[in-house]
């Protein structure tokens, strides 16, 4: 365990020392170190904060409630806005260049540069974009609404791409060289996949309440909000391993090259399970 007595921890991110958490109940943004624990305040006060990023550097976060993406210096220092006006943001990522976050209630997915600037619309066109995620060449992103799709487009704008429809509530995503990856948390439940130029959709386990995926090395893990675990799976299905229960709420999940972290909703911690 890194962190406990946490209200409502959701979305993390992991970057070289740092693990990193929002948590709406309490308004605030927080920090452990990967190896020590132990909860640290990067930001309180903050309206409804939701996804987060975090580089060598910086943490970036969105607040749904105000419109805002935030940043503030992994090693401490006063928070600062990175972009106001935006349209209920929820999911951030970032590459090397720019950090790239969906806007949930305008429909549109946004960049700017990491270091700050101007933020640039690449796509539009309604829909409620959620969970974002990021490789060399494109962003994707996964509409919760609008018939329950996933996109993608250039990282440097360019038309939308549909990649599947038809998904059942489809919110946090994770890439690979050859596949999206997705949840659909609504029933029937389960972990879906499709190639990156799309096609059809491949259920790779169903039956399941899940919230947070990650990849890595041929193998998915997810968080199971309804039976409190945290699991894993091959890519290409089979069987489902419990690599931890009794999570209660167990939701959004982050991944290094030595350790799985996840937070519990409703048990209020922050764990880490090495690998």
């Amino acid at each position: 365990m890194l962190a406990s007595g946490q209200s409502n921890p959701g979305y993390i991110a992991v970057g070289d020392v740092w693990v990193v958490w929002t948590s709406t109940n309490q308004c605030t943004v927080m920090k452990s170190r990967t190896v020590g624990g132990g909860a640290t305040v990067v930001a309180s006060g903050q309206n409804e904060p939701l996804g987060v990023t975090v580089t060598a550097s910086t943490i970036y976060w969105t607040n749904i409630g105000d419109g805002t993406v935030m940043t503030a210096p992994t090693n401490g220092g006063t928070p600062t806005l990175f972009a106001s006006g935006q349209g209920g943001p929820a999911g951030i990522v970032h590459d090397a260049t720019n950090v790239y976050w969906a806007n949930s209630s305008n429909g549109t997915v946004m960049k700017a540069p990491l270091g700050g600037g101007a933020p640039v619309v690449l796509a539009s066109g309604g829909g409620s974009p959620d969970g974002i995620m990021v490789d060399a060449t494109s962003v994707y992103w996964s509409n919760h609404q609008s018939a329950g799709s996933i996109m993608k487009v250039g990282i440097g704008g360019g038309a939308p791409v549909v990649l599947a429809t038809g998904q059942s509530s489809p919110v946090t995503l994770a890439v690979d060289a050859t596949d999206v990856y997705w949840v659909q948390n609504a029933a029937p439940g389960g972990v879906v996949k499709v190639g990156l130029g799309g096609g059809a959709p491949t259920l790779i386990t169903s039956g399941i309440d899940p919230l947070g995926v990650a990849v890595d090395a041929g193998t998915l893990f997810f968080t199971d909000w309804g039976a409190n675990t945290v699991n894993a799976v091959p890519i290409g299905g089979g069987t489902t391993t419990v690599l931890a229960s009794g999570q209660s709420g167990a939701n959004g999940i982050a991944l290094d090259a030595t350790a799985i972290y996840w937070t519990t909703a409703v048990g209020g911690t922050v764990m880490m399970l090495a690998r």
